[in-house]
C-alpha cells in the first residue's frame, strides 16, 4: 500500500494528484499510516509531497493527526527544509493546542516569527501558532505582545511591514 503512494508521489505531481491521495485516505483511513510514513522518506520530493497531503488531511480529518501532534512539533523544530517545515507548522495550526502546552515549541514559534532565516510564510505561521498557544494560556499573551512590540521594523515579514514601504 505504501508503495502505491510512493509511486504517485515520485511522479510529476500537482494539486489534483495530492487531492486524489487525500481522498483515498479519507475513503480508507487505515491507509493514513502508509502516507504518514512517507513524510520522513529519504527522498526530499516524496517527503515534501506526503507532508503536503498530510497538511490537507489536518483540515479535513484532524483526528488522524492528533496522536502525532508532539512528534510533529519535534519534527518541525528540527526540520532543515523550509518547505517541509512550513507544511508541518501549517498541519499543527489546524490541530487543537495541547494542554499542557509544549514550551519548547512556543519558544521555537516566538523565535521563528522573528528569524530572518525563516521564510516569510514560515514566519507568518509561527506568529499564528504562537498566538493560538497564547490564547490557550492567556498569561503568556504578555510575552507575545512584548515580542511583537519590540520587533525592529526590518525584522517584520515584508508583507506586514508598512514602515518598509516607501511611496
Amino acid at each position: 500500500m505504501e508503495e502505491d503512494f510512493k509511486k504517485a508521489l515520485e511522479s510529476t505531481l500537482g494539486r489534483k494528484y495530492i487531492d486524489s491521495i487525500v481522498e483515498q485516505v479519507m475513503d480508507s483511513p487505515a491507509r493514513f499510516d502508509d502516507l504518514y510514513a512517507l513524510t520522513e522518506h529519504e527522498e526530499e520530493k516524496i517527503a515534501w509531497r506526503a507532508t503536503w497531503a498530510c497538511e490537507k488531511l489536518s483540515i479535513l480529518a484532524p483526528s488522524l493527526l492528533i496522536s502525532k501532534r508532539e512528534e510533529l512539533m519535534q519534527r518541525a523544530m528540527q526540520c532543515p527544509h523550509g518547505g517541509i517545515r512550513r507544511l508541518l507548522l501549517n498541519t499543527l495550526l489546524h490541530l487543537p493546542v495541547p494542554k499542557p502546552i509544549n514550551v519548547a515549541f512556543l519558544d521555537f514559534c516566538l523565535n521563528g516569527m522573528l528569524s530572518p532565516a525563516e521564510t516569510v510564510a514560515g514566519q507568518a505561521v509561527c506568529m499564528k501558532l504562537a498566538y493560538a498557544i497564547c490564547l490557550k494560556e492567556p498569561e503568556l499573551m504578555g510575552e507575545l505582545e512584548a515580542y511583537l512590540e519590540n520587533m525592529e521594523p526590518n525584522t517584520i515579514p515584508q508583507p506586514y511591514n508598512v514602515h518598509a514601504t516607501t511611496f
